[in-house]
């Protein structure tokens, strides 16, 4: 089995069934429709499932998928516990039962242009696959018009018009009926390679409007192409329609899609499995070796949880405060804790440098991308008396502290991310007595330190807060005996440490220009390094489905135009010297030709049409 996202068309193309299915009645032994998909008027994200042991492809919905993966959990959940296992099955999750013996491989579309004014067309259509937006195959289409009942109201009540007639006929009224004759053959590029059998299917909505209700489906005879050729391929069935003021509408914007369904071989399922991994891994050097490898793509794009909801961190935060040793190190300096909710107090010496050493941890891993500590801040000095009270000094203004380049930003195999950083500490620059001066006994120093920390999904560092008390020692004092823990409740230690709950909120309003930024493919999920090359696709599934769209509509428009304009008898030849009046000087006909050849849109997205997609 192979999981991954695709773009479900709606309308006509909302859920693609063959209707052989139907017809043997496998539908009464289980329910192989998806509501959701069926009743789709707009194209929406769904799951393609290739099903390798079936040789099936379908499509779900993501409501589908919420359901079989907890009949999936449901298996591992009581995998231990046979007396409920058994009443499980194992297969049933992953598939769909049953699974459709015919699967949806693409589709050519004609343009009802033609037939809303009353005319008679043959195209040769391409069929495109929906999965890979290529074409694999050719077919010809004829819609021909065998009768048009115009209403009563429009054959008595007219009124006679002054204007001399046009040669292309006016669309067909509403109150009308209209008789023609669909016919597809000479279908091509199918492969054997690929398919063992394939057969035509139309549905009336596709001339009706999507709203119709119930649906009824035209499929041609299925062909075995391993014996028979292609040619034998083929659908002619007349159609008799109402015209309604939506149909109407639908005729003359309208496009009626021709769907190609064939029992698909696992050549073919390799085939769409290496396109999605083909297309999210770009940037493949010249001469790697046949098996992709992941290539670190730059961070453009940022998960939906930047923008949709908010995230909870916990960062542990670790704080030393190293002092010049005699054989030139820094070394930390002892932090005595009185009990164990105690954070501890640093002891100093006078006039030795001091270094600041941070260290942050995270259990998020890479869910909390930070990159390096931006900014480290110390200041505002108290005094804490052994009863409790804090005394303001006026040394309140806070320090900014020379960090050094050399940080070290880790993410382990566990999950979890780390970072530690330094900063120069010169406490003079306080103007303070309480941190030139000998601490009193049972006193402490308090100061406030800040750091702010730049995360890659943040637009602003993020700010940590906390207090340290400090002891000023004389210059040649001892350090604490190691015998205090053996009679008291104190400990000596050489860091001190406190837990922050960091939480990111995403930002109060969303701009048009920032919805293609929500992307899931590079967030991490636990055991995805099992999947090995499989990765989700991300925005190409969207890029592929409108390229398709705009590729499938263009060259319908192009034969629909064709059809009308030959009908027209009216022929206006110019001569040279007359289109030279109409013109006027060769400077505005190449002006003319510079509008007409003029690339609108932005360079990811130019069309020569002269209008903006």
């Amino acid at each position: 089995m192979s999981y991954n996202f695709t773009i479900a068309s709606g309308g006509s193309l909302a859920a693609p069934r063959s209707a052989i299915a139907s017809i043997a009645g496998l539908d009464e032994f289980g329910d192989v429709t998806d509501p959701v998909l069926a009743s789709a008027t707009q194209p929406s994200v769904a799951v393609k499932v290739l099903d390798k042991r079936h040789k099936a492809i379908y499509v779900w919905s993501f409501d589908r998928l919420q359901t079989q993966l907890q009949r999936m959990r449901n298996l591992t959940t009581f995998i231990d516990r046979p007396s409920y296992s058994q009443h499980f099955s194992a297969e049933e999750p992953f598939y769909d039962s049953p699974a459709p013996e015919f699967s949806f491989i693409g589709n050519a579309i004609v343009s009802l242009a033609p037939l809303s004014r009353r005319l008679s067309s043959t195209c040769i259509a391409p069929i495109f696959c929906r999965y890979t937006a290529e074409a694999i195959g050719s077919c010809r289409i004829e819609l021909k018009v065998l009768n048009v009942t115009l209403s009563q109201k429009h054959t008595q009540g007219s009124t006679p018009s002054t204007r001399a007639p046009s040669p292309i006929p006016s669309p067909i009224p509403s109150g009308s009926k209209i008789t023609f004759t669909l016919t597809i053959d000479t279908v091509k590029g199918l492969s054997t390679h690929d398919f063992s059998a394939a057969h035509i299917q139309v549905r009336l909505s596709s001339f009706l409007g999507a709203s119709l209700t119930p649906e009824e489906n035209f499929t041609s005879n299925s062909i075995d192409i391993e014996t028979a050729t292609l040619s034998d391929l083929k659908l002619r069935r007349p159609f008799t329609i109402a015209v309604t003021s939506k149909v109407a509408q639908h005729l003359r914007s309208g496009y009626a899609p021709i769907e190609f369904f064939a029992k698909v071989k696992p050549t073919y399922l390799e085939r769409l499995e290496r396109w999605d991994e083909l297309r999210e891994h770009k940037n493949i050097p010249t001469g790697a070796p046949t098996e992709i490898k992941r290539v670190a793509q730059p961070n453009m794009r940022r998960s939906e949880t930047d923008f949709l909801v908010g995230e909870v961190h916990d960062v542990a935060a670790w704080l030393q405060v190293r002092e010049l040793a005699p054989d030139g190190q820094y070394s930390p300096v002892p932090v005595i804790s009185q009990s164990p909710l105690d954070p501890g107090r640093f002891s100093l010496h006078q006039g030795l440098q001091r270094r600041l050493t941070l260290s942050l941890s995270s259990s998020s891993g890479r869910q909390l991308p930070w990159t390096e500590i931006t900014r480290i801040r110390i200041g505002n000095v108290r005094l804490l008396d052994p009863k409790g009270r804090v005394h303001e000094s006026a040394s309140k203004q806070m320090h900014d502290l020379n960090v050094l380049k050399q940080q070290a930003v880790e993410f382990k195999p566990d999950g979890s991310g780390h970072i530690t950083a330094t900063a120069l500490w010169d406490s003079s620059v306080h103007d303070s007595t309480l941190l030139n001066r000998v601490t009193a006994s049972n006193h402490r120093v308090l100061l406030q330190v800040h750091w702010y920390v730049s995360v890659e999904t943040c637009s602003d560092p993020v700010q940590f807060s906390m207090d340290i008390a400090v002891a000023m020692f004389t210059r040649d004092a001892g350090p604490p005996s190691k015998f205090m823990s053996f009679f008291g409740s104190s400990k000596v230690l050489s860091k001190t440490s406190t837990v922050f709950s960091v939480k990111l909120t995403p930002p109060l309003t969303r701009t048009p220009d920032d919805l293609w930024r929500l992307d899931t493919s590079e967030k991490y999920v636990r055991g995805e390094e099992t999947l090995g090359t499989w990765k989700p696709r991300g925005v190409t599934v969207v890029e592929d489905h409108e390229r398709l769209v705009q590729t499938e509509r263009r060259a319908a428009d192009v034969q629909a135009v064709k059809t009308i304009l030959s009908t027209s008898t009216a022929h206006i030849r110019v001569s040279a010297p007359e289109s030279a009046a109409i013109w006027g000087s060769e400077e505005r006909l190449k002006k003319c030709l510079d509008l007409w050849t003029k690339k609108f849109g932005h360079p990811g997205k130019v069309n020569t049409s002269g209008s903006r997609v």
